[in-house]
């Protein structure tokens, strides 16, 4: 399949504005441009970049209000943090990142698609306090750990909106050790058995 196939394929699944199609094409285009000199993203994935990753991070969209403040970790090629950005006009994203190559990915597809985002450069733990109300990371780590990194946004009353693959369970199974949390899991629209964890009220367990 070719990524004009795989376009197609996307936008027969998601309702999508010509407003933010533009910009998704721009984002794309960008990745397209950067991803060899930076390791951004395999080319066995290509093929399949709207279908797989655009799709993955599009999924998000739905628990997401319009005018958000979302903080996204360890950004690298951008999804889900381009993606929403570039459907959510009216919101922000402050995307999170160490690797310098990948910030100056991430600054360019913002720049060309004219995107409400920003990039920190630095590790999570690190990271200075970044108001956001909605907190997301893709293939960023195991739930554990994902609540520790997150935990200076779940803390404050920020919804967690986590894509996860098919072991969620035993993540989540595992994350419920140090955490209370009320938790969503909604069936992926990707396929397989992977889901989109919705995470409130996250407190630390005591003891």
């Amino acid at each position: 399949m070719t990524s004009m196939d795989d376009r197609a394929a996307f936008l027969a699944a998601h309702d999508v504005s010509r407003e933010t199609l533009a910009r998704l094409d721009t984002v794309i285009a960008t990745l397209d441009d950067w991803r060899t000199r930076s390791n951004l993203i395999g080319p066995k994935e290509w093929p399949q970049i709207w279908t797989r990753h655009v799709g993955d991070s599009a999924q998000l969209l739905d628990r997401i209000p319009d005018t958000a403040r979302v903080v996204d970790l360890g950004s690298g090629a951008g999804f889900p943090g381009l993606i929403l950005a570039a459907a959510r006009p009216a919101g922000h994203v402050t995307m999170i990142e160490s690797i310098g190559k990948k910030c100056a990915f991430l600054r360019a597809a913002i720049s060309a698609a004219d995107l409400p985002a920003e990039v920190w450069q630095g590790r999570v733990e690190a990271a200075p306090p970044i108001a956001a109300s909605y907190v997301t990371a893709r293939a960023f780590a195991p739930l554990p750990a994902l609540m520790n990194y997150a935990a200076p946004w779940l803390l404050k009353g920020a919804t967690g909106v986590f894509p996860k693959g098919e072991r969620w369970k035993e993540e989540l199974t595992s994350a419920q050790q140090k955490w209370s949390f009320a938790y969503q899991a909604i069936p992926s629209r990707i396929g397989g058995d992977g889901v989109i964890l919705i995470v409130r009220e996250a407190a630390h367990r005591h003891g």
